[in-house]
């Protein structure tokens, strides 16, 4: 009997010719109102040159996992708004943000409210969401699991990582802390007066997790890898930023946030493959959902900032900037964060397929045809509603703690 294992190849994230021949028609603009939309929207429509030249002159080893692009600088570092002192920014802390691509720590709450909230914010994130149920997606991908058993299988982590996202549709405590003044406020001095808030996520690292590796975004092509979810009037302009928000403390123990100063000015292109629980089984560092991704970095890693908070700090971040975090190498300190992502309101948000009949497909999770029904984006600041006014909401009445 032969007992020699077969070698398979890995699986490719991105498939030559359809995507050399989706790129060439996603150019002839004219014909795309001529076509259905689940055609339309299926084309490499947000791929660029740049990108498509780097992937075929790789022999298909590097992959812009997001749009690429330039960040221009701003054109005075003097707050976009004036606002109350006690969240004011001076002029120093906004070139400061501008030439590492971060900003922070700041305070949202004392550590001991925060640590109090802690055990209700771990059972929010565990529970079902009602946004995306279980019924509301298909998944396609790999339920193998890694030979030890201890690294949870993709299906698993797909649930998990739709679990964690939106959950502030879903309770008002946690909306109320995305609209607190302290992020706001500075979110409104770096992108201006009128905010929406889009996403969410909770992000927990339990004792024994691997790290999260280096990664950048601008507009999330990375979840239909065809069309970005974000479409900005400019993609050269900031228009979106995070806050990430320390629940538990985060530490260089537990697996606390890490950035590249500067490598916000433009984005780099990523090796990727599918995450294979064998293959992969002692590298727990770069996956990202189904998927494992490697920047070439080179000497710009040994930049590297390990940022540490206090359970109620926060950063806020471009998704440009290189980012990732620590392992948690403990063996009973489980780190929860939580992270919100806002947007000026002139920002287009997925598309007429995705939003309709088609739904959402997440590449990195292997998903399909996610119902977002029940997605919606809150206003926190201004009135402007922009393209995505159907979905907009105003800030829940439980959730006006600080107004």
């Amino acid at each position: 009997m032969n007992t020699t294992a077969t070698v398979q190849k890995p699986k490719r994230y991105v498939k030559t010719g359809p995507l050399v021949a989706g790129y060439v028609l996603s150019q002839l603009r004219p014909l795309h109102p001529l076509l259905p939309d689940k055609i339309r929207y299926s084309l490499p429509l947000s791929w660029n040159w740049k990108m498509l030249s780097t992937f075929l002159g790789s022999h298909r080893r590097n992959v812009y996992i997001d749009v690429h692009t330039e960040l221009d600088s701003p054109v005075s570092y003097q707050p976009a708004v004036h606002t109350d002192p006690r969240w004011a920014m001076s002029e120093p802390q906004i070139r400061d943000f501008w030439d590492r691509g971060f900003a922070g720590p700041f305070k949202l709450l004392e550590r001991e409210e925060m640590l109090a909230m802690a055990p209700r914010m771990w059972r929010l994130f565990e529970t079902d969401s009602r946004t995306y149920p279980r019924d509301s997606y298909t998944y396609v991908g790999s339920t193998t699991k890694g030979p030890d058993g201890a690294e949870i299988n993709n299906e698993t982590y797909a649930r998990k990582g739709l679990n964690a996202r939106d959950k502030h549709l879903e309770d008002d405590e946690l909306m109320s802390l995305y609209a607190h003044p302290a992020i706001v406020e500075r979110m409104a001095q770096l992108l201006g007066p009128d905010l929406l808030l889009w996403r969410s996520q909770f992000f927990p690292k339990y004792p024994g997790m691997g790290g999260t590796g280096w990664h950048q975004a601008t507009s999330y092509l990375n979840e239909t890898f065809r069309t970005a979810t974000l479409t900005p009037k400019n993609l050269r302009k900031l228009f979106q930023l995070t806050a990430w928000v320390a629940i538990t403390d985060s530490t260089v123990k537990n697996g606390c946030m890490r950035f590249i100063p500067g490598t916000h000015r433009e984005l780099l292109p990523m090796e990727v493959e599918e995450y294979d629980p064998v293959k992969h089984a002692g590298n727990k560092h770069d996956r990202f959902g189904t998927k494992v991704m490697r920047p070439a970095l080179g000497e710009i890693e040994k930049h590297a900032v390990n940022l540490e908070m206090k359970a109620g700090e926060f950063v806020i971040f471009s998704e440009r900037t290189m980012h990732g975090a620590l392992p948690n190498i403990t063996q009973d300190d489980a780190r929860l964060a939580m992270s919100a992502r806002y947007i000026v309101p002139d920002v287009e948000i997925h598309n007429p397929w995705v939003l309709g009949e088609g739904g959402l497909s997440i590449v990195y999770l292997q998903i399909q045809k996610l119902n977002l029904d029940r997605w919606k984006i809150v206003q926190l600041r201004g009135n402007k509603k922009g393209p995505m006014a159907e979905r907009v909401i105003s800030l829940p009445e439980g959730a006006r703690r600080w107004q």
